[in-house]
């Protein structure tokens, strides 16, 4: 071997150069039969008139997408409600995730249990909670109205919109809890020791130094709670007894009706495309702005 010519070892195999994608294939064929399939005859669909099977009769292009979702006022109303929910949820999520998890920081009595009631939320099916709220907020039976001594429709009107929002928020202020937990638990105490002695108070030490240090614990989570917001369903149904309000009507719940109950199959479709391109597109323009939100130290 000449100096200075670094070696090459011995060529591999045939089967050694295919072995790393012959371990891949097992998750390579979960992904295609369960995501990549399902996904392409979305878009497919998307484009074609359909029979209440959900069978494509008539090829229409883009007019379900232009005619039927752009071209009605509903549409833009339901996008606007939804976006409404998404802005609602994902900040008030990581808000409660966050206070709930700066309250059990520091160890005392009784901070064991805290934690395992804030991280709940966490164990539980939103069809389940939907079911246990549905009988807190009855208008007479109510567990909310027996403590209040009212009869208010938390269900209805213009209450229903925050009812339903903070159902969700509760359900998601688990997940947060929890990792923001384990964010703050790597943040340097010796920072606090120091910021203490030039006579840094909590909020001085807490908007300079802990939030800072958890940014990327926080861009994370609030990536999640955006697109965990976006796909509610359970709660929109139940609680509402599949009646939401315009304020309600939430772009899942709209898919899953033109689906299972409309038998509307093309513009289910070409809603579900509309909101992974609305995903997309928000989770991109999250990322372009890290650099300036987000402190990795």
């Amino acid at each position: 071997m000449r100096k200075g010519v670094p070696s090459t070892g011995p060529k591999k195999t045939f089967y050694e150069t295919i072995e790393p994608y012959i371990f891949l294939l097992p998750a390579l064929a979960v992904f295609i039969v369960f995501l990549y399939y399902p996904f392409a005859r979305t878009i497919y669909l998307s484009t074609w008139v359909t029979d209440a099977l959900g069978q494509p009769k008539k090829f229409v292009g883009l007019d379900n997408y232009t005619v039927r979702l752009f071209g009605k006022p509903e549409f833009w109303t339901m996008i606007g409600a939804t976006f409404k929910f998404v802005l609602v949820v994902a900040f008030g999520g990581l808000i409660v995730g966050l206070i709930t998890s700066l309250l059990t920081y520091n160890r005392y009595f009784g901070s064991g249990f805290a934690a395992a009631i804030y991280a709940m939320p966490l164990a539980i099916a939103s069809a389940a909670a939907s079911m246990a709220f549905r009988m807190i907020y009855h208008p007479t039976g109510g567990l909310i109205n027996n403590l209040l001594g009212t009869q208010i429709n938390w269900l209805g009107g213009a209450y229903q919109f925050g009812s339903i929002a903070a159902v969700t928020i509760w359900l998601q202020s688990g997940i947060n809890f929890i990792f923001i937990s384990a964010g703050l638990k790597g943040v340097n105490a010796d920072m606090y020791e120091s910021a203490a002695i030039d006579g840094a108070n909590y909020w001085q030490r807490l908007f300079h130094i802990t939030l800072p240090a958890i940014s990327p614990t926080l861009f994370f989570q609030i990536i999640i709670n955006i697109i965990n917001a976006f796909q509610s369903f359970s709660q929109v149904k139940l609680l509402t007894n599949e009646s939401p309000s315009s304020s309600t009507n939430l772009i899942v719940y709209a898919i899953w009706h033109d689906a299972f109950r409309a038998q509307r199959f093309e513009t289910a479709a070409a809603r579900s495309v509309v909101l992974f391109i609305i995903i997309l597109i928000i989770t991109l323009i999250q990322f372009s702005a890290e650099k300036r939100t987000v402190s990795y130290q």
